[in-house]
């Protein structure tokens, strides 16, 4: 008996400094989105104002009675083609860049010629990079109990996902082989 527990001591230091050596790294990356910025600006200021040169229409054309094939131009439909032209709602939403460095959209809104409202939204994306340290041998020990008055006790070692196993007990000697999920 003596023999087996000086045998299980030195197979348990051996285990643990060969289990010690062989370990495995591995450097893993990933994204993390951040928390999205929005805002949204309503008064602008012109920076350079530029004086107009010739005003532009939205010509409407009706098809002159005597002269069916020259075109006359209806100077109150013009206006009013103009001037809705001027008042319509212009809306503009674009996706800038989508990438490892966020997500920017912009919002843009024009009427009467002008910018009237600039929304943006960023999404930042934070670069995360971790070493993992995977063992590529593991010792273990086992004790089992078989009934009340009968123990067992072994080790083994697993090597990847392999592992072998040696069990002793006073019916005899085990030998198994295991795999790790």
């Amino acid at each position: 008996m003596k023999k087996y527990t000086i045998l299980s001591i030195i197979c348990l230091l051996i285990g643990f400094f060969v289990g010690r050596r062989t370990i495995k790294h591995e450097e893993v990356t990933r994204y993390v989105q951040g928390e999205t910025i929005r805002d949204t600006i309503t008064r602008f200021i012109p920076d350079t104002v530029y004086l107009p040169g010739e005003l532009k229409y939205k010509y409407v054309y009706e098809i002159d009675t005597v002269y069916k094939d020259v075109p006359i131009v209806n100077h109150d439909a013009t206006m009013m083609a103009t001037i809705k032209d001027w008042n319509q709602i212009r809306e503009y939403n674009k996706l800038l860049f989508d990438d490892t460095s966020g997500k920017l959209s912009l919002d843009l809104m024009v009427q009467y010629n002008e910018l009237q409202c600039l929304s943006y939204a960023f999404t930042p994306l934070y670069k995360e990079m971790a070493i993992v340290e995977r063992r590529i041998f593991e010792p273990f020990v086992s004790i089992s109990m078989l009934h009340l008055d009968s123990f067992s006790f072994g080790g083994g070692f697993f090597y990847h996902n392999v592992g072998v196993r040696v069990e002793y007990s006073f019916y005899g000697l085990s030998v198994g082989v295991l795999y790790k999920l």
